[in-house]
């Protein structure tokens, strides 16, 4: 089984292997994944390798714009070693970062809906698992600060003029995704979430970077408040509570519009 993660997501050999037997179990002859327009994942091989890439190339800006979420799209066909290929795209529920699947099948054949949504946990457990361990450098950071820049924007539109960013840089995690196994893995990480979900009001939103840094958006807040609602928050976890940094910064228009600015408290804490 030909499997080749990307260097810059350091994947162990337990979820690369669970990638590719999910790949394998839904007759892929390859499986390719984006994380933006990142190939973070390699499963299979084929002579049209080139041809896929260009494609790729080509289009990722557009399926970026209009591809919905789990709504298989084939791309290209082509004929192989006497079998008649067909390649499908499909864009996974990611959240603000962009994660595709190339999948290339026999002609003819499909994929029913539960075996997308089996694929895509699977991808998407690997993409979290990995993130963890990027380096910072490697993110398309502008892929994943525009939108939240918009959301920020539109809650400074009316009389609010002024808030917080709370950072939350939960403890390396990545040692109890292997001898968890996947199903306890992305548990951890919905225990997570649903705890800032609970401190989380109306006008607020919260955000997921990796499996390590979280944060929360407060229109409003004050540095005093934010301290008073965050200084004593904990994440449990099964039988663990989790250690974490918080880290508040004060955020008004002004900040928004200067890129530098907004782009590297990101960067800093990512």
């Amino acid at each position: 089984m030909h499997l080749s993660p990307s260097p810059s997501i350091q994947m162990t050999d337990y979820h690369s292997r669970r990638l590719g037997l999910s790949f394998a179990s839904v007759g892929a002859h390859l499986g390719w994944v984006y994380l933006g327009n990142e190939l973070v994942f390699e499963f299979g091989q084929t002579e049209n390798e080139e041809n896929i890439r260009s494609k790729v190339a080509d289009s990722i800006g557009i399926w970026i714009r209009n591809v919905s979420y789990l709504d298989p799209k084939s791309i290209l066909t082509f004929s192989e070693r006497g079998k008649e290929l067909e390649l499908f795209l499909v864009r996974l529920p990611e959240g603000e970062v962009p994660v595709f699947v190339l999948v290339l099948l026999e002609k003819g054949m499909e994929l029913a809906t539960r075996n997308w949504e089996d694929l895509s946990n699977q991808v998407l457990t690997f993409c979290a698992t990995g993130i963890s361990l990027r380096e910072k450098n490697i993110l398309d950071f502008e892929t994943i600060t525009e939108p939240i820049r918009k959301r920020m924007e539109k809650a400074f539109s009316g009389e609010i003029k002024t808030g917080v960013i709370a950072f939350f840089h939960l403890q390396d995690l990545s040692p109890f995704f292997k001898p968890m196994g996947v199903i306890k893995s992305q548990e951890i990480l919905r225990e997570v979430t649903a705890t800032l979900h609970k401190e989380t009001r109306d006008n607020e939103f919260n955000f997921q970077l990796n499996p390590r840094s979280y944060f929360l958006f407060c229109p409003g807040e004050t540095l005093d408040g934010a301290n008073n609602r965050f200084g004593s928050l904990y994440f449990p976890s099964k039988h663990l509570i989790l250690d974490y940094k918080l880290k508040i910064f004060s955020i008004d228009a002004e900040v928004l519009a200067d890129d530098a600015k907004f782009s590297s408290i990101f960067l800093e804490n990512f």
